[in-house]
């Protein structure tokens, strides 16, 4: 049908047209941006996706710049490590040359001094953007003896993000530290030794009183197990007065006992117990008949008053592991009033192993140069050292003095010691003049043991930077042997010295290793990940090429569909010429 008010034709070709623009127009804005999914409209799944991903690469790149800047800082600090280790060599070859007769000491001291100051120079200058590892004030607010580096990236699947770091330890590789007491490898006073490791009173610098402090305070070598477990009855035992009887009619308690692991069936009647049961005494001994009756012996078990109220406890006598009493549910024959207020229904309960030794009650101070240690073990751990100095005692008391007033003081202290050893489950307390050592498990793991207690003082210092042989008389080194054998101490120092450097070099450079890892992974995590969002989102350019060629073919198809489809209206008009 043909009208002039509606053109199908023309319609049908128009929107087809319309359909081919769209296309075309899409398709060269892929080729345009070089994007299948340009925005969250393309397709809202994949634009989400792929802009997530582009976000976290971001972040991955700030993490690469950051492992660089780790990477930096600790091989700054590692080329200082290797420089104060050669400068370190040079003042043990000096020392060496000085042991020889006939050396001017003044002379190689002045080297020596030079190189003392070269150290200061190295571990100062080791720094960078702000960040010294080697030269370091542990007394500032804001320091920080861990060092991270931010080295990963990760997000959960549950959308949340975190961050990954390395770590850096500098307390072990610090060289110099201006806080009191806290010194690094450079600036720590190391007791003078001989060749045998006899601790030498001269040749160094003197402790701050004659007679130091070789106290250990009252310490002693100690060890306990978890205690017996023990059962405590009622604080009143019975009722009223009640009679045990035998035969028919009588009345008798009966309950199960197990001590230990072993488990036995007990009686209580008028044979166990003259039949009177009126009072906590008669009630002891009528459970130590019946418990010897059905085959226990004293050496098993111990029925005491307890400590407080009426009652009595009933305790097995094994310590330690496998320790243990439990009484079963009470049955009744006859009449006997409650026979429940009798003996508990109930297990025993081990004691946790602890022990008392002995602390001074007079004041005890520790100089500069004193130090009192002991190693201390818990429930089967390795035993951990623990140390007691000056500088702790200053710390966790608020004097200046190293004074230990009292034996509130010692347990104060001697926790902070603990605490600082990384000694846990352990409680410190007192009973009077003493300290008494508790371990928080009351089971039959139940251990607590103090041991190597020792003390030292009196013993001449020296560190890396106060060497000075020209001092050696003044020191109290006067002849000859007695000077060689300081030299040969100085030496053992500065050596001592050398390997700590050379371990914290090694520790840097396990370090340094693992962060040029971490830098190889990011990158090839970045470049993964860029490569998995162009999968997503990139278009396929030979592919969008031929589309548009297609589409432009069509678009001509399409106008020219159009044109003849308006050409007919035109030849409705001829119909009405005349």
């Amino acid at each position: 049908m043909t009208s002039v008010n509606t053109n199908a034709a023309a319609i049908t070709a128009l929107r087809t047209l319309q359909s081919t623009n769209n296309q075309l127009d899409s398709t060269q804005a892929r080729i345009s941006t070089g994007l299948k999914i340009g925005e969250a409209k393309d397709n809202a799944a994949y634009w989400a996706i792929s802009t997530t991903l582009k976000s976290d690469n971001k972040s991955l790149s700030t993490v690469k710049d950051a492992l660089g800047l780790g990477a930096a800082t600790v091989d700054v600090a590692y080329q200082g490590l290797n420089k104060a280790k050669d400068v370190l060599d040079e003042i043990k070859a000096k020392l060496t040359a000085a042991t020889q007769d006939g050396v001017d000491k003044a002379k190689v001291q002045s080297e020596i001094t030079e190189l003392q100051k070269q150290l200061k120079s190295i571990a100062g200058s080791s720094s960078f953007s702000g960040e010294n590892l080697l030269s370091v004030d542990s007394s500032a607010a804001n320091y920080s003896s861990l060092k991270t580096i931010v080295s990963s990236f990760t997000r959960a699947t549950n959308g949340s993000v975190s961050l990954g770091t390395i770590g850096v330890e500098s307390s072990t590789m610090k060289l110099y530290d201006a806080s009191a007491g806290a010194d690094g490898i450079l600036d720590t006073r190391s007791a003078m030794v001989n060749a045998t490791g006899g601790s030498l009173t001269y040749g160094g610098l003197a402790p701050t009183n004659a007679s130091g402090n070789s106290s250990a305070n009252g310490l002693e070598n100690k060890s306990a197990v978890a205690g017996a477990a023990t059962i405590s009855s009622p604080g009143t035992p019975v009722v009223s007065t009640t009679t045990l009887t035998n035969g028919t009619g009588g009345n008798n308690l009966k309950f199960d006992v197990t001590i230990d692991g072993v488990k036995k069936s007990v009686t209580l009647d008028a044979t166990t117990n003259a039949g009177n049961v009126s009072d906590r005494a008669n009630i002891k001994a009528a459970l130590s008949a019946g418990l010897i009756a059905a085959g226990f012996t004293t050496n098993d078990f111990a029925i005491a008053d307890a400590a407080s109220g009426g009652g009595y406890t009933i305790a097995s006598k094994k310590t330690g592991a496998g320790s243990g009493i439990v009484i079963g549910a009470t049955s009744v024959t006859g009449t006997v009033n409650n026979g429940s207020t009798l003996i508990p229904a109930a297990s025993g309960t081990q004691a946790a192993a602890s022990f008392t030794v002995a602390a001074d009650s007079a004041s005890t101070t520790l100089d500069s140069d004193d130090v009192i240690t002991f190693n201390v073990a818990v429930d089967g751990g390795d035993a951990k050292t623990v140390r007691i100095d000056a500088a702790l005692v200053n710390a966790t008391l608020g004097v200046s003095t190293g004074t230990i007033a009292d034996i509130d003081k010692m347990v104060s202290v001697t926790q902070a010691a603990l605490a600082k050893a990384g000694v846990t489950g352990v409680t410190v307390g007192k009973v009077t003049n003493a300290l008494t050592f508790t371990s928080a498990t009351t089971t039959g793991t139940s251990q607590i043991s103090v041991s190597n207690v020792a003390a030292a003082a009196g013993a001449s210092v020296m560190s890396v930077g106060d060497i000075d042989i020209t001092k050696l008389t003044a020191f109290g080194a006067v002849t000859g042997a007695q000077q060689k054998e300081v030299l040969s101490a100085y030496i053992s120092i500065v050596n001592e010295a050398i390997n700590k450097v050379t371990t914290a070099a090694a520790t840097l450079g396990s370090v340094a290793s693992r962060i040029d890892m971490q830098k190889n992974f990011v990158n090839t995590l970045m470049d993964t990940i860029e490569k998995g969002v162009g999968g997503l989102i990139d278009a396929d350019m030979s592919e969008e090429s031929t589309k548009l060629q297609a589409l432009q073919v069509k678009q001509q198809l399409g106008v020219q569909a159009l044109s003849i489809a308006n050409q007919s209206a035109q030849n409705v008009l001829s119909l009405f010429r005349a």
